[in-house]
């Protein structure tokens, strides 16, 4: 992950093949209180496909996005990545796409992708 100044997220994606199990890693730990299944968070995002393509990110409307923490709202995948993460907490996760749009194309997103997410948890509603 490359910060630029304002802080909007880059990504330099390693060589190789996609892994094929999720993968999270916490950047930047927060010290607020753990993220659960079902609470609405306010983060800021950006998604990138396997192959470096950018096909969402909250940085590109200057605002922040809200989204409840549960399959019904978000990708499990996008659930997972946040999970027990803390209020404050940067993260990137590499999403299957079992845990993403499966074999299903999502607008940019071409069917079978495995999806990177950075996340900066900002606060809960």
């Amino acid at each position: 992950v490359i910060l630029a100044p304002n802080g909007q997220p880059g990504i330099q994606i390693p060589v190789g093949d996609a892994p094929s199990e999720f993968k999270r890693s916490v950047l930047i730990e927060g010290a607020g209180e753990e993220v659960a299944i079902g609470d609405t968070v306010i983060v800021h995002y950006s998604g990138w496909t396997w192959e470096g393509e950018q096909f969402d990110s909250s940085w590109d409307t200057l605002a922040p996005a809200s989204f409840q923490v549960s399959a019904e709202s978000v990708i499990q995948g996008f659930v997972q990545s946040l999970e027990g993460v803390k209020i404050g907490s940067q993260v990137v996760a590499v999403i299957p796409p079992e845990l993403g749009y499966g074999d299903t194309a999502q607008g940019s997103i071409p069917a079978g992708s495995t999806l990177i997410f950075v996340i900066d948890v900002l606060g809960k509603e």
